[in-house]
């Protein structure tokens, strides 16, 4: 096989392969010929393939992170889709916006290495138990990191590295601030939050998403990046159109300017 033909995918012949015969005696198969416009297309298709199942893929093991809590039921999915609306609000890419929808599903998968004891304890945690809970966006990263089209610098591994960072420096595990932060990771951390604050929890009762809504206002410009908080502001009808189904949670859009 030539050099050329093998880097071709699956199931496709070169252009100018017509007559070629494959197979013996009365089985032989004459191909048709495959044009140039045959091959984008099936690589396209390929290529869709895969970001497809990668995109499974993250959700599946979102999935399994939030089945280790019963009350962090469809977190990640509503993270995935808070972040990736707000993106594209703010003038990201496609392919940026698709990139933090797995981020969203992978945000909390550093979580697996979370003793139950710690993260499903009924009641508030102790200093020194915060103190392991703040170690998943590291563990999380070193999870992913090994996974080559997540690691690249600003990508899937960095944010979820970084989505506990604070605009104001007071975050983990770095103590980044502002613009230092990914800005990925400064999506997902109002997503992440929104999601969070609506949860109820054995020592706490859920806010509703309006109460939720106004506290992330409050936090711009502390917690928050203050144009990712405009940009989700912006974006309520589309995040209450985009909410996943069959979450325990119900949006109801309230009318903010900020």
């Amino acid at each position: 096989m030539s050099q050329h033909s093998a880097a071709l995918p699956l199931g496709i012949v070169p252009s100018g392969s017509a007559g070629v015969v494959r197979g013996e005696g009365k089985r032989a198969v004459k191909h048709a010929e495959i044009l140039p416009s045959d091959i984008a297309k099936s690589c396209s298709q390929y290529c869709g393939d895969i970001r497809l199942s990668l995109h499974q893929l993250a959700e599946s093991l979102g999935n399994a992170i939030d089945a280790r809590d019963p009350y962090t039921h469809k977190h990640s999915d509503e993270v995935a889709e808070v972040a990736r609306v707000t993106a594209r609000t703010m003038g990201c890419s496609f392919e940026h916006a698709e990139m933090l929808h797995i981020a969203g599903h992978l945000h909390d998968i550093g979580k697996i290495g979370i003793p139950d004891a710690i993260l499903r304890k009924q009641g508030p945690l102790t200093n020194e138990e915060w103190q392991v809970m703040r170690s998943h966006p590291q563990i999380g990263a070193n999870i992913i990191r090994p996974v080559d089209v997540f690691s690249d610098s600003g990508g899937v591994a960095e944010v979820v590295l970084r989505h506990h960072e604070r605009w104001d420096g007071k975050g983990y595990p770095a103590g980044l601030a502002g613009n230092d932060i990914p800005l990925g990771a400064r999506i997902i951390a109002v997503a992440d939050t929104l999601s969070a604050m609506m949860q109820t929890r054995p020592y706490r009762k859920g806010r509703s998403f309006s109460e939720a809504v106004s506290e992330i206002v409050r936090c711009s410009g502390t917690q928050f990046d203050p144009k990712v908080v405009e940009a989700f502001i912006a974006s309520l009808d589309q995040i209450k159109a985009a909410w996943p189904e069959d979450t325990n949670t119900s949006p109801l859009i309230p009318d903010f300017a900020i």
